[in-house]
Order: C-alpha cells, then structure tokens, then sequence
C-alpha cells in the first residue's frame, strides 16, 4: 500500500477521535509527517469530502466519511435485531443503552440509546472505542470466549503471565462475570458512571453486549437492572440464531 493512502487513512483515524477540529500543523506533528504532505492530502480528502474544513483552517471528519461508516453499519445484521432492545431498555429504565462489539483490544460502541432529557454523558458516543478491559460491554464480551483468544483482545499489562496464563485478578472478573450473567462496571470507565453489560451471540459476527449506564447513588437497584439487561441481551441473542446466552 502507498505510503500516501497510509498516511491519508492515519489523517481520517486521527480525525475521527478527535474531539473538535484540527489544523494543519497539530496533524502533522502527531503523525510524524512533513506539513507539506500533510497539507496536500488533507486538499484531496476535502476535496472528495472525505473532511470537511472550516473558515479557521481546522479539519474534521466530512459527509463521505460518515457515508462510509454507515455502509458498514448496515451489513451488521446484528443492529437491526439489538437496536428495539436498547429502545425498550432505555424507556423501561430511564437510562442510557448501548451495543458495542470487540475489536482487538478495544470495545466498539455501535449503537446508543439515550432517555429524553438526558443532561449529562453517560457512556461512549457511537463509533468511539474503549479499552475492553474495563468497560462493563468488554467484559461481557470476553467472558464466554476460550481463554487462549481473550489474551489477543487484552493490553500486554492486563493480558498473560508467565505460560501465558491469563493474571489471576482478571481472570476471577471473567468468571464472576460468567456466574453472574452479567458484568458490571462502578465508576472505572467513567467517574461516578455504573455500567451493566450482558453478552450477545451473533454466529454470524464478533462477541459484543448490551450495556446500560447511569449514575452511581441512583435508586436503580443493580440486581434490577442486570436482569432486565440480560434478558434483552437474550431476546438478542435468541432472534440472532443462538437458543441461549450461556
């Protein structure tokens, strides 16, 4: 591959997870390349509207990006099927509600549902990524995959030790995760944050879970909520072609 698509790719990537619009000079310096070859193709991603840039000379993510990614969105079969769940979850609980999918070591939030009114952000925003291992989603995506791919899906820190054993304090979240049903995350990912998550079995695609997020000392009962989660997490599953979630 050309070293000029690779580093056109880079810009979209860095673009993308960036939280307001860059210019020219910052791009060029977090990527390692010269400004002039910045500048031209930063030119033709605009001018395929790849990237959008503004009257300030800033660049962000433009039409055609966005275009792209919802392509790949709709030929994940599995959102048509999860996306009424989230929509259920949300209005019987009140809370914010989310699909997301492993991807390497990161969880790959898909789809959100938020209740009206919501004043404050609660979990990640579609398209973002987090690290698996601490998200309540990660966690019930790894929980039911052999032990010798979970290592694949961890930071080196996180993942194997000496045989490589997963480290024992990651490996009894996984099997608490799995006695439970459900996996839960207080304030790990974000501050003050709850996370509960429940595995959906796609045959036809990667692990990912349902998650619903909402604010710790809310008088949401956990218990309550981890079971309306695992069941929409079931009805998920059941319809994607599996019997069962476990």
């Amino acid at each position: 591959m050309s070293n000029s698509v690779l580093r056109a790719l880079e810009i979209l990537e860095l673009l993308s997870k960036a939280d307001r619009p860059m210019a020219l000079t910052p791009i060029a310096e977090q990527l390692g390349i010269p400004k002039s070859t910045a500048h031209t193709i930063l030119r033709a991603l605009v001018s395929r509207e790849f990237l959008v840039v503004s009257e300030h000379a800033s660049y962000s993510i433009g039409l055609k990006a966005f275009e792209i990614g919802a392509a790949h969105l709709r030929s994940v079969s599995a959102l048509d099927i999860v996306t009424p769940q989230l929509v259920e979850l949300t209005h019987a609980l009140g809370v914010t509600s989310h699909y997301a999918i492993l991807d390497a070591t990161d969880a790959v939030y898909l789809v959100k549902e938020d209740p009206p009114g919501l004043g404050i952000k609660l979990a990640s925003s579609v398209g973002a990524r987090l690290p698996a291992h601490v998200t309540a989603v990660g966690k019930a995506s790894l929980a039911w995959l052999p032990e010798d791919e979970i290592a694949g899906h961890l930071p080196a820190d996180v993942g194997t030790g000496p045989g490589s054993q997963l480290l024992d304090g990651f490996a009894e979240q996984l099997a608490k995760v799995r006695q439970q049903g459900f996996s839960v995350d207080d304030g790990d990912t974000a501050a003050g944050v709850r996370c509960i998550a429940a595995p959906v079995f796609n045959p036809a695609g990667p692990p990912g879970a349902i998650g619903v997020s909402y604010l710790l000392g809310s008088p949401l009962e956990l218990d309550a909520a981890a079971a309306q989660v695992v069941q929409a997490a079931e009805r998920s599953t059941a319809q994607l072609g599996k019997r069962t979630s476990r």
